[in-house]
């Protein structure tokens, strides 16, 4: 992935830093979209294949499995339910912000203009996915001066989707609702993250990279720092 050092940092000056550092938006979210996700991650063959994706090389799957057309009702309630988290968290000014920079520029917009050139693209669950896990590896190693191919992650994801039942069952407006929540996500994480980096805050990025850690080991059981980006997505160091 490339540097997370960008002049995209409208998300950090939203959130008081008290509330940067708790990373709050995790656990935003909840119900059919973050239990789908942490289910099939957890279970499905992400977390077997960290020990064997350097020397077993993933079996096709459909690309179209995590393909998805989005609309925008689903896009309007996703984002209205961030702004109320971001209320609930920030306050109205910062709700009123996040609302005025949605108005000017969609949040999906601004994802893909970040992950543009590791290949990542809107409308397809495992590239929003990947970019995830992507960037909080990034935050929980302090890595942001390494560079890694993301298409192999997102390879990953689809594998470990393709072989969890619940995926399969799921519409359009589930998978798109899960991808824009993780964009939303990241661009706050990653936003302020390049704010801390770009000042020179110690703390903060230490906080943030804690941050991380925690939220992956409680929620998915992954070890962000036992693990390494590869030619093959994420493997045991």
């Amino acid at each position: 992935m490339h540097k997370t050092v960008s002049a995209f940092l409208v998300f950090a000056a939203m959130v008081l830093p008290a509330h940067a550092q708790d990373y709050p938006f995790q656990g935003f979210a909840t119900d059919i979209t973050m239990n789908t996700l942490h289910s099939t991650m957890l279970n499905a063959t992400i977390q077997s294949s960290l020990d064997d994706a350097a020397s077993a090389p993933a079996a096709p799957v459909d690309p179209n499995l995590t393909v998805y057309t989005a609309t925008p009702d689903v896009s309007a309630r996703a984002q209205e339910q961030f702004i109320a988290f971001v209320e609930e968290t920030s306050g109205t000014l910062g709700a009123d912000a996040v609302r005025k920079q949605f108005a000017k520029r969609s949040p999906v917009e601004s994802w893909a203009e970040l992950v543009a050139t590791d290949g990542l693209r809107p409308g397809d669950a495992a590239d929003a996915i990947a970019g995830y896990w992507a960037l909080n590896w990034i935050i929980a190693n302090r890595a942001h001066e390494e560079t890694f191919p993301v298409a192999p992650i997102a390879e990953q994801v689809r594998a470990s989707l393709a072989a969890d039942g619940q995926w399969a069952g799921l519409a359009d407006a589930q998978k798109q609702e899960i991808s824009e929540v993780l964009m939303m996500n990241f661009l706050l994480q990653q936003a302020v993250y390049s704010d801390a980096l770009m000042t020179g805050n110690m703390e903060m990025m230490g906080a943030l990279s804690q941050a991380a850690v925690t939220r992956f080991q409680n929620d998915m059981g992954v070890d962000l720092r036992a693990i390494v980006p590869s030619s093959s997505g994420f493997v045991s160091r």
